[in-house]
Parts: C-alpha cells; structure tokens; sequence
C-alpha cells in the first residue's frame, strides 16, 4: 500500500495543513500534465515556501493526483446533505455549525485492544465511515484509510469529564478529511471506562449510529453479524429511478399546490432575534417515561390506529401553540427514508434523512383524538407524496428567504413502537450522555424508545431562549404526556 496515499485525507497531515496555509496566503497549486505548478500574487512566494515545494515535490503530487483521483469517484450529496453543507457557512441563520451528534456511554468493562481492533473492521465493513465530503460539494469514499487509534484518557474527577465532553460534543470536522467522527475513551481506574463519540449527521443518520454500535457490541460479543454488500453510495446513485415517475409527479403537484398555503414557523418567545444569533450553542433536555407509562401510550395509539408518533408531535405542537403567537404554524419532521428495492437497506450505515412539513391549528373544543388524527394524516400524506425532496417544499414556501432559518423547529421521531428489536448496548454498557446540534434549528424534539422506555429530549439553542421560558415549556409538555396517559383521549385535554 502507498504510505503517501493512506494518509494524505487525514486532518493533521502536515502536507494537507502546509497546503491550505499557502492557499490561504494566495497561492494557488496545482497539477498541469502531472507536473506541479503554483501561482501566487507577486511577494506572496517566499523562499521558505519555494523551498518546501522543491522538498517534498513527489509528494505534493501524489497527492494532488490522489485527490483527482477521488473527486472523479465522487457522488452527489442527497438534498439534506447539501442542506448540512451549506449551514457550515455562517452566512446563513444560525448557520456557521456543523450538523453534528454527540454521546458517551459508561461501560463496567472493557478490553481497549479489542474493542479497537472490532472498531477498525467495523471502519473497514461500512463504506460511509469512509467517506469524506468534497469542498465542491458532493461526497466520496476512501478506499483506503489508517489504523483509527482509540486514545484513552486518565481523568481524575466529573469536571475533567466535563471539560473534554465540551471540547469534543460542538467539533467541526473540515471538509476533504478523514474521519469526520471521533471516538475516544476516558477513564479513572482502568477498570470501568467512559466511550465518547462524536460524528457529523453528514455521513450518518440517527438510526445509522445505533446499527454501527449493534454491530460494534456483538462482534465484541463474539456474536456473528451481517454486513450488507449493498451502500450508501449505490443508494445515492439510484435515488432518483426508485420512485417512478407518476409518484413523483403527484408529490410535486401535491406539494406544489400546498406550499403556497403553508403557514410559518411558530413565531416563539425568543430571547432574541435568531439573526442576532452568530454561533449557535445548543443545550438538551431529557426525561425518560417508565416503561408502564410507554407501553399505555402505544396501546392507546394501537387503539385509536395511530402512531407513537403522531401522538407525540401533537402534544409538542399543542405545547408550542402556548407559546406562539399565531395559533396555526408550520413545524420541521425529520423522516428517515430507506427506500430501495435492496433488502440490506435497513442494515446500510449513511444518511438516509429527508424533511417534510406538518401543520397545526389550535383549536377549542377538539378532543385530543381528533387532534391525534389530524395530525396523523399529515403524517400519512408525507408518505404518499415523499417523492418530493422536505428541502424543496421549504424553498417553496411563500416569502421564503433562503439564508433565514425558515422552519427552525424540529420534531424527529426515532420509534420502534411495541415492537422492540434488539437493544444496541449490551448490559454492561449505558448511555449517560447525548448532545445534537444542527445548523438553522433553534429548538429539535427528539423521541427514542429504543430500550422500550420512551425518552424526551428538547436540544435547543441556549441564546435563543431565556433558562425559565425554555424550561417551562419542556416541563409542560411533560405534564401534558402525563395527562394522556391518565385521561380519555375522547375528550379534550388542555395543558
């Protein structure tokens, strides 16, 4: 293998950080008949510059060749991937960030070496923690990449754990660099240790991230796993053919049509103006239902031949109608398509999110099953009609300004319902902590039940909301899930 080749992606290559410094200097260098050839403002090629140019010339353009050669094998991002790509750039409202996931899992035992060891085949197994996003804006795989080491680290108290878990959870992996994920371990005993990870939505879907861990811990486990043939990259590349045409053509009318009727975000009580925001600093709020008190709400659901999900986002629209000052908005859905005729779709690590768009009207006298019901047929209707990209339907809405943050709040449901599959962690491992940000959201709902207890997160933008506004609203909707599972949904139920 080419030593030049393995390790030219990587962030901390001398050779990759000496290049970006002349090109931010303003000197441009490139390959020419594969011979090397630079440009720079008169002044601006210094002695010290021309020098290391002549020293390390072969391996300047093996480089360059190398990364042609990647750029060639490239593919387009989805519409969601472009979305988190463009919210890198600071121009955009509460933009300037990363779309990125963060969490820790506290672990009784651990062999380092092994674990290591799984990680890396596991690197070697999946195509998307490969990959690498392109500064020209589509996406490729390394065929190829260096052993990933799993630093340890030795920490002595809570406060250390915290000063690394803020240096690690808000990271900004650069663009044509590998990884665009960190994985680290702390402990305080060498005994029972701390597992961090970090990665960029880019790559990887919630859903994706519990397959990886699924499959981290059973080979770990020495339990035998399925790696499917199929990608994300042969994904990517016949997205378009998997809807025929006629299903498309509907979801474009449908939405078309329905765009111009959209009502706006719910206009919230912020602290300030989400323009006046320059990088955003997000912060989570969580509670966990016990497992009786899940198991009430999905068999209600059952009952009334509505989803786990429906019934959330209607308790956290009825929420945000308290707060906003219109009582009819538009909110963000986070979707995750998995559509391919592949069977191995389900076990296929990489971004496979899509946006759609619910409605919701405040309205007296409904009761909290008419309520429910409407908003399921939203729901319904993002599946009929999901031939048309979420990305589009925001550009479609009416006085739609694309570097604001048109639809900045989220609801995102990652829901098994009664039937619960395998539970990615072993029992020896728990996760204790988890963090997400996501460029242009200021306020993300986030549901899992993926031990079968339902879990409420509310990841938001702390400038965005003064501590009691943001606290009383998530308190409120928690009492109102308690207040669901006590009464009849035959009848209204007010917060």
């Amino acid at each position: 293998m080419d030593k030049t080749k393995e390790f030219i992606w990587l962030a901390d290559n001398e050779l990759r950080i000496n290049l970006n410094k002349l090109a931010s200097d303003g000197i441009n260098v490139w390959l020419e008949d594969e011979k090397l050839k630079f440009k720079g403002e008169q002044g601006k090629v210094t002695e010290e510059a021309l020098k290391w140019m002549r020293q390390n010339k072969t391996a300047i353009i093996s480089y360059l060749l190398e990364k042609e050669e990647v750029q060639d094998k490239g593919f387009d991002l989805t519409p969601i991937q472009k979305a988190y790509f463009l919210g890198r750039d600071n121009l955009y409202e509460l933009g300037g960030i990363s779309a990125n996931y963060y969490f820790e899992i506290d672990m009784d035992k651990l062999d380092v070496k092994k674990f290591e060891s799984i990680f890396n085949q596991v690197i070697h197994d999946n195509e998307a923690l490969r990959g690498i996003i392109l500064k020209c804006g589509r996406q490729a795989v390394l065929s190829n990449v260096p052993w990933f080491s799993i630093e340890v680290k030795r920490v002595n108290d809570e406060a250390e754990q915290k000063a690394l878990r803020l240096e690690w959870e808000s990271k900004i992996y650069p663009l044509e660099s590998w990884p665009m994920f960190h994985v680290g371990l702390t402990t305080k005993d060498n005994c029972c240790y701390r597992l961090h990870v970090g990665f960029d939505c880019i790559l990887l879907d919630a859903w994706s991230v519990t397959l990886m861990l699924k499959q981290i811990y059973k080979l770990y486990e020495n339990d035998k796993i399925m790696v499917p043939a199929y990608t994300f990259r042969e994904y990517c590349n016949e997205h378009g053919k998997l809807l025929n045409e006629k299903i498309q053509e509907q979801a474009e009318r449908y939405w078309s049509q329905r765009c111009e009727m959209l009502p706006k975000a719910p206009a919230l009580p912020y602290a300030k103006k989400l323009s006046d925001i320059n990088i955003p600093h997000f912060r989570r709020l969580n509670y966990e239902l016990p497992r009786s008190d899940t198991e009430t709400i999905y068999m209600k659901a059952k009952e009334y031949k509505v989803t786990p999900a429906a019934v959330l986002c209607t308790v956290y629209m009825k929420v945000l109608a308290e707060y906003a000052e219109s009582p009819e908005f538009s909110i963000n859905l986070t979707v995750f398509n998995r559509l391919s005729a592949n069977r191995e779709v389900q076990e296929v690590l990489g971004d496979f999110t899509n946006i759609s768009i619910a409605v919701y009207e405040a309205k007296k006298g409904r009761s909290f099953k008419e309520e429910v019901l409407e908003t399921q047929k939203e729901f319904w209707n993002l599946v009929k009609y999901r031939g048309y990209e979420g990305v589009k339907i925001i550009r479609k809405m009416p006085k739609n300004n694309p570097v604001q943050a048109s639809l900045p709040v989220v609801f995102t449901g990652i829901l098994q319902g009664l039937k619960q599959s395998d539970y990615y962690l072993p029992n020896w491992a728990r996760e204790i902590y988890a963090y997400s940000q996501t460029p242009q959201v200021s306020l993300d709902y986030q549901a899992t039940d993926f031990k079968g207890n339902l879990s409420v997160n509310w990841d938001y933008v702390v400038q965005a909301f003064e501590n009691f506004v943001i606290q009383e609203m998530f308190d409120k909707n928690i009492a109102l899930l308690r207040k669901i599972i006590q009464l009849d949904w035959e009848q209204e139920i007010e917060i």
